[in-house]
């Protein structure tokens, strides 16, 4: 089980594979919230995944009747009677905790609460697992849990299931606009911390240079809202640079497996890039990059301060050059 964000939920993907790997004629199934789906939907180690909506993010409907659909998914899992659940959280979550101990499960894994308020529900779980070092990567955390339980991880990559529909699309996309994906540079615009995203004009920046002095393509992505800021980088830059609307993480994640290389502020997409096999340029202010960063080699993460935007275009650039080159 993981409650929360898309990145977080690609993160433990090493830790389900172990899980496979380990118990590979077992029924192993991942309960996410709707707005992670896309980063577990199609894993080939799991037959199944249940997904529920949190409250928040639907303010559009009566929170009654979201907490009523999350009861009837939690009651469906009870019922399947699981021998073992594991809360995939970092540190310790009453929320994650409480669905992995109404599931009934005789043998319940998680971090054990910390904090003094969290510690009336340690009960939650019967599998205690003492919290890991703090700089640890997430994934090295997540993969702690199973460790707990005896389990010697192997492949650590994290790993996406990318819809064959998806690449067709992207294929139309690049056939429809002459573009040469080994020419392709990929930038996301968006991201959730104010202080991990690199202004409109760096990137404007960066896409000018890659177009006119190393004849690369520049598309574009974003997130819901950031309409604005990807039309000013493309005013700015003219021709070479293309937007691509993608309506899913799945369409994303199909664009980024045919970039060269892929830029992005911390967050989902990036996580996202690293997992389709994309070279992956993080752009990091308040996050910290040893907890956060693009795992696995090959991948950088950059961060001068407190604020993306601290960081030059000419370090982003030449982490990009290096790429082009091979």
């Amino acid at each position: 089980m993981r409650n929360d964000n898309i990145g977080d939920v690609l993160c433990c993907t090493p830790a389900i594979r172990a899980l496979r790997k380990a118990f590979p004629k077992a029924y192993i199934a991942a309960l996410v919230v709707r707005y992670s789906q896309d980063a577990i939907l199609g894993n080939p180690d799991l037959d199944e995944v249940f997904v529920y909506e949190k409250a928040k993010h639907r303010p559009d409907r009566n929170r009654l009747i979201s907490l009523y659909a999350q009861f009837r998914v939690e009651r469906n899992l009870r019922k399947m009677r699981f021998d073992m659940a594991i809360g995939m959280r970092s540190a310790f979550s009453w929320s994650e905790a409480w669905l992995v101990y109404f599931t009934g499960a005789p043998l319940r894994v998680g971090y054990e609460p910390t904090n003094k308020g969290d510690r009336q529900f340690a009960f939650f779980y019967n599998r205690k697992v003492p919290l890991p070092p703090p700089e640890q990567h997430e994934v090295e955390k997540t993969l702690g849990l199973v460790k707990a339980i005896g389990i010697l991880p192997g492949e650590k990559n994290l790993r996406v299931a990318i819809p064959e529909e998806d690449r067709r699309q992207v294929d139309a996309f690049l056939k429809n606009n002459r573009i040469d994906p080994n020419r392709l540079i990929g930038f996301h615009l968006s991201g959730r911390v104010a202080a991990n995203r690199w202004s409109p004009g760096k990137f404007a920046d960066l896409a000018a240079r890659l177009i006119h002095e190393d004849e690369q393509f520049v598309v574009l992505t974003w997130g819901p809202g950031d309409e604005a800021l990807v039309e000013a980088v493309r005013a700015r830059v003219g021709q070479g640079v293309f937007l691509f609307p993608t309506p899913n993480f799945k369409s994303l994640g199909a664009l980024q497996e045919r970039c060269r290389v892929f830029i992005s502020p911390d967050g989902g997409p990036m996580h996202f890039s690293v997992a389709v096999g994309t070279p992956t340029v993080g752009l990091f202010g308040k996050t910290d990059p040893r907890l956060w960063g693009p795992w696995g080699d090959g991948h950088v993460a950059l961060r001068r301060g407190n604020h993306a935007d601290l960081i030059p275009v000419d370090e982003v650039y030449q982490s990009v050059k290096k790429w082009i080159k091979i």
